[in-house]
């Protein structure tokens, strides 16, 4: 028997809530109108009242120019409504979509375009509303195609548009299967639906926070490819002596050890390495939960990638060509080149329980290795063992991705602070059995790592590994 999480189903009746045809001032005119009828015909209902008579009179009037009004509104949008399905069914409107730079924007308010060509008609002062309908229960803000496109010496429209922003809080890749059209009169009563295909593939990018530096180095080289402009010394004085072979230069003998061990040894002349070498950072999206596709493990996948954006970043600022083996496979978009994709990489990613970080990492070739605390301890502390210890170990910390609603700072006292959607989250995060297990989990990497160094279970970036 399958059972609905908690997660899930507010995830799913967030969708269809925006789905819903009927508007809520519909239903809420109705209410008030039945209530306020009721409640006067009981106080005053008296057909020997004169002030009854004269207020019954008045009450009529009132319902018959309400009524009137709705119908009207009511007519008008249904009548636009079907002739625009008429349109959509002989194929006579084309669809264009406009999305941040063209494909890409960074997660949160994306600005966002839409143009319906064709000879469309709006209801009497009513409106034609668009959204994009994704998949896995995704749908984005309506925009109002409020402008006329009209060409050159011409009177007549051909197309109209909306430009406007909507929230795409989610990291990762949005795959548009169709746009909703919404034919709304104009007491906002009533949103009469129609579904157009339209297919497109965008993506959102991790958010950027204030920059840091993490210092890390390359524990491999690879084959020497990437030339660098200044060549970085990889032997010589101070680091590595030699015997005293003939051809060496005794100016370079070194007479202190000489004079302690008899033994002619002399300094290697300095070398330096015009090659970049490949800084190789681990990150694994794996879990050991019973985990949905819910709306708290979609909020934790965002801040772990945003997290890792981050952290690639910072570790970029070493120098070095920075490199996230895949742990698994991530689909392709067009357009989008094979060189450079570790940033989409980290956003098209998901959680996954297939490539376990103890398979995955290799010890040989990493030089940062990130973890999330959704990984069971016993596998953190498998590669906390293997790992060697120069080589940075970083866990993000997810239980508190999620702020309590009890946490408020002393400026929320003073000032309203910013709306976030995880906001709505914060009370039944308090309560998720997830959250409960996240704790547990956390608690024993904590001690699982407590005699190992260069290592974090942290929820910033600020690792201090300096």
């Amino acid at each position: 028997m399958s059972t609905i999480s908690l997660s899930s189903y507010i995830k799913s009746s967030s969708y269809w809530s925006k789905l819903a045809g009927v508007r809520w001032p519909f239903i809420l005119s109705l209410i008030i109108l039945w209530l306020t009828s009721f409640w006067l015909k009981n106080e005053y209902g008296s057909e020997d009242s004169n002030l009854w008579l004269v207020m019954k009179l008045f009450l009529q009037f009132m319902q018959l120019t309400i009524i009137g009004l709705f119908v009207l509104s009511l007519l008008t949008a249904l009548t636009t409504w079907v002739y625009f399905l008429t349109l959509v069914r002989n194929k006579k409107v084309t669809l264009q979509v406009n999305f941040g730079d063209g494909q890409k924007a960074e997660a949160g308010w994306v600005p966002l375009s839409v143009a319906i060509s064709g000879p469309v008609l709006r209801p009497l002062l009513g409106t034609i509303q668009a959204r994009l309908v994704f998949t896995q229960k995704r749908i984005s803000e309506r925009i109002i195609l409020d402008t006329n496109i009209i060409k050159p010496r011409h009177l007549w429209r051909f197309a109209i548009r909306g430009r406007g922003q909507t929230l795409l809080h989610d990291r990762g890749i949005y795959d548009v299967e169709k746009v909703l059209v919404s034919v709304c009169d104009m007491l906002g009563l009533l949103s009469l639906p129609c579904t157009i295909p339209f297919t497109k593939q965008l993506y959102t990018l991790p958010q950027p926070l204030s920059e840091k530096n993490v210092n890390a180095q390359p524990h491999s080289t690879e084959e020497q490819k990437h030339r660098i402009e200044i060549p970085k010394r990889v032997e010589g004085e101070h680091v590595n002596y030699k015997e005293f072979e003939t051809g060496d230069n005794i100016q370079r003998i070194v007479w202190k050890i000489y004079a302690k061990s008899g033994q002619l040894v002399v300094r290697i002349p300095e070398i330096k390495d015009p090659y970049a070498s490949h800084l190789y950072l681990y990150v694994s999206f794996f879990h050991g939960f019973n985990m949905n596709e819910g709306v708290f493990e979609t909020e934790l996948l965002n801040i772990y990638k945003d997290f890792v954006r981050n952290l690639f970043e910072a570790v970029q600022r070493n120098g070095y060509d920075v490199r996230i083996p895949q742990d698994q496979e991530v689909p392709k978009i067009s357009g989008l080149g094979d060189k450079k994709i570790e940033l989409f990489q980290i956003t098209a990613a998901s959680w996954q329980d297939k490539n376990a970080p103890s398979v995955y990492v290799k010890y040989n070739k990493a030089a940062f290795v990130c973890l999330s605390s959704l990984i069971p301890a016993s596998e953190i502390e498998l590669i906390a063992r293997n790992l060697p210890q120069a080589i940075p170990l970083v866990i993000v910390k997810l239980s508190t991705a999620i702020p309590s609603p009890f946490q408020m700072s002393v400026k929320d006292i003073f000032f309203r602070p910013e709306k976030k959607p995880s906001d709505k989250l914060r009370q039944p995060w308090l309560f998720s059995s997830l959250r409960k297990s996240l704790l547990h989990n956390e608690a024993e990497i904590e001690n699982a790592l407590r005699d190992r160094e260069n290592c974090w279970l942290t929820d910033t970036l600020d690792l201090n590994n300096g």
